[in-house]
């Protein structure tokens, strides 16, 4: 069979051939222009290509707006597109979204923080009261962030390796949760005691232990509130008099907050409301790594129980019933 050879046609030439294949006369532009079928075909996508020129350039500008975007979003957006654009055959369904994300390399994330909903130039008007606030009175070791932050204590990871045919069945994951205080001073040198509070006075996990890394109190909600905050930053206070220190606290402005007692060592500057995404030290991903090593330190825990219990049933069978593995001489 001699290859195709084609002919190369002016832009009046090319618009009737995508006019005439639109009115269903392949067969008749073909024989006109001695045009390959499938080459005339392709020129029918120029339309498809142009839906996805706007369609990507509006998408774009709502992502940079920080407004969410979904797969039926996208799809309904898609559909006004080509009716604007006078297509009729066009379909946005879920082999077209999967292959225009594949395309332009997008992904679905899960949308988190509250960074988005506060003005830079407010924020950066703040950061420049809060750098000539610590530059004039107070060291780098001497300034400190505090910032609660909850605490899903029994989540285990919920992704897991499977074969690709096969199905993965998991069980619901555990809604106990916990109430964490952190602290760190600016040259991270210090890390204070940390608050933790629970629903339970006295957990059975801490039967028979005689000493705690934090300060543990608790109440119904396992909130943190205005009575346990006070205590805490008197605690810390009497430390820091003992260590002969005076230091710089930046907490955000919640209502346990409010009502600060008399501190003799300890100056407390509360952050600018709606601002602490940006401005708060421990919201730059400190609280996230903490978070990340817990559930590594989960992890490893579990892993090593289940190794030790398989560990101690091999030997209790093996007690009972390891005569049978001794090779009898014939």
């Amino acid at each position: 069979m001699d290859p195709v050879k084609y002919k190369c046609l002016s832009i009046a030439d090319k618009k009737k051939v995508i006019a005439a294949v639109e009115a269903g006369e392949k067969k008749r532009c073909c024989s006109t222009f001695w045009y390959p079928t499938f080459y005339a075909f392709n020129n029918t996508k120029t339309k498809s290509y142009n839906i996805n020129t706007l369609f990507i350039a509006d998408q774009t500008e709502k992502m940079q707006n920080n407004i969410p975007i979904s797969g039926p979003i996208l799809k309904e957006k898609s559909k006004l597109f080509a009716t604007n654009l006078g297509i009729t055959n066009f379909q946005a369904n879920e082999g077209w979204l999967e292959k225009f994300i594949k395309r332009h390399g997008l992904t679905f994330k899960k949308v988190c923080g509250e960074s988005a909903s506060v003005e830079p130039c407010i924020s950066q008007d703040r950061k420049n009261e809060l750098i000539d606030l610590l530059v004039d009175d107070y060291d780098a070791r001497d300034i400190f962030n505090a910032d609660e932050t909850g605490l899903f204590y029994k989540c285990l990871p919920d992704r897991t390796l499977t074969f690709k045919n096969e199905k993965c069945h998991g069980s619901k994951n555990s809604t106990e949760r916990i109430t964490v205080m952190l602290t760190a001073n600016m040259d991270e040198s210090q890390k204070l005691k940390p608050l933790m509070i629970g629903k339970f006075a006295n957990p059975r996990c801490f039967k028979n232990v005689k000493s705690f890394p934090l300060m543990y109190r608790s109440n119904k909600k396992a909130w943190m509130t205005g009575v346990l905050f006070t205590e805490w930053l008197l605690c810390i206070d009497v430390d820091m008099k003992k260590a002969n220190r005076k230091i710089l606290m930046f907490v955000d402005n919640c209502t346990a907050h409010n009502n600060i007692p008399h501190l003799e060592n300890i100056k407390i500057h509360f952050l600018p409301p709606n601002t602490t995404s940006t401005l708060q030290p421990l919201d730059q991903g400190i609280i996230k790594n903490f978070k990340m090593m817990y559930r590594e330190e989960i992890v490893r825990a579990w892993v090593m129980f289940h190794v030790k219990f398989l560990y101690s049933l091999l030997w209790k069978w093996y007690t009972k019933h390891g005569k049978i593995l001794v090779h009898k001489p014939s």
